[in-house]
């Protein structure tokens, strides 16, 4: 369980998150939504550690295992899609197997400096499913994507995500609002 207890965050003397609590406890599934510039790639970047909140206290992360998407790709650009998703997981058969529900099989030994961005995206999406952890947390990972394929994308997370916590940020209506709480960032 992670908790948010009255968490705020300010930069440059601007406030973006004031007296934010909340709870994820394990295999849940929570939509993060917000207008743009609330705060939302924020509270994912407290949640994982790489900012700290100026008030209140976040504590359970501590022994947590993040398989993050993050809002640019970070690819290593001249490798094929397969190299930069075995980056995260020695096993290529299942690498393999969640590539291929995302993208067509011939883009997976290209250097992904080739691909489209969409196919970027899903590159890094199947990198996060792939990876061992506790907790996926998806910074807008349908950017880029078509409706049908953001749709395709949401059924492969909830395929491969595996009883794991989950976390997304998406502005569109990929995400099934019944199996997922949802936690709305306001001014």
């Amino acid at each position: 369980m992670i908790e948010f207890q009255s968490v705020g965050k300010s930069f440059d003397g601007k406030q973006v998150l004031h007296d934010v609590n909340w709870t994820i406890r394990a295999g849940e599934q929570w939509q993060v939504c917000g207008p743009s510039g609330i705060g939302k790639t924020t509270l994912l970047r407290l949640l994982l550690g790489l900012e700290q909140p100026d008030t209140g206290s976040i504590t359970g992360r501590e022994n947590v295992r993040f398989a993050p998407v993050f809002q640019e790709d970070r690819l290593v650009e001249h490798w094929g899609a397969m190299a930069n998703v075995t980056l995260v997981c020695e096993d290529e058969a299942h690498a393999k197997q969640i590539l291929c529900a995302l993208l067509p099989e011939n883009a997976l030994a290209q250097p992904v400096s080739t691909l489209s961005g969409g196919m970027r995206r899903r590159v890094a999406l199947a990198r996060a499913l792939a990876a061992e952890g506790d907790m996926l947390v998806l910074d807008e990972p349908f950017t880029g994507l078509d409706i049908q394929t953001a749709q395709h994308a949401m059924q492969v997370i909830m395929q491969y995500r595996a009883g794991r916590a989950l976390v997304l940020v998406s502005h569109g209506s990929e995400v099934p609002p019944a199996e997922f709480h949802i936690l709305t960032l306001t001014d």
